[in-house]
Parts: structure tokens; sequence; C-alpha cells
């Protein structure tokens, strides 16, 4: 990409030079910002469809025990809402 700067006449060449490095680098900066944040959006994307896959394989799997979590972890048993009677 091609891109026109004018500048004064009167402006020390070193200067010129200087920004158009600031410019430069600060255009880097930013491409380096973007590719980063679309790496980071496609792993999380990934990581989002493999607990998809992983949800999707538990919900198929059979049920073997028809009680509740309340029930097999035993505070059903407890008025307390606790295992045991402490």
């Amino acid at each position: 990409m091609q891109l026109t700067i004018n500048v004064p006449d009167n402006l020390p060449q070193v200067r010129i030079t200087q920004r158009i490095k600031e410019l430069e680098q600060s255009l880097q900066d930013e491409a380096t910002f973007f590719s980063t944040a679309l790496t980071l959006k496609k792993a999380k994307q990934e990581k989002l469809a493999l607990l998809t896959k992983i949800m999707q394989d538990c919900a198929a799997l059979p049920t073997l025990d028809e009680r509740s979590a309340d029930e097999i972890l035993g505070y059903s048993d407890s008025p307390e809402g606790l295992w045991g009677h402490e």
C-alpha cells in the first residue's frame, strides 16, 4: 500500500525519517494486535466446538442410575442437607 505524506519544506529530514519510522511501527503493532486477536478468536471457537462435542457425547450416554444427585450424594438423608447427621 502506498502512502503519500505532505510535509513542510523546512522540516528537518531527520525528523521526517523519525516520524516515518514511528508510523511504520504503529502500523506493525496494529497488524500484530489484529493478528493475535484473530488467532485467539479461532482458538476460542475451537475450544467451544470441542466442549460442545463432549457435551453432546455425554448427553448421548445412557442413564445408569435414575436417582437424583442429592440422593446419590446422600444429601436427601439429612435434614441439614449434609452427609450424615453431624
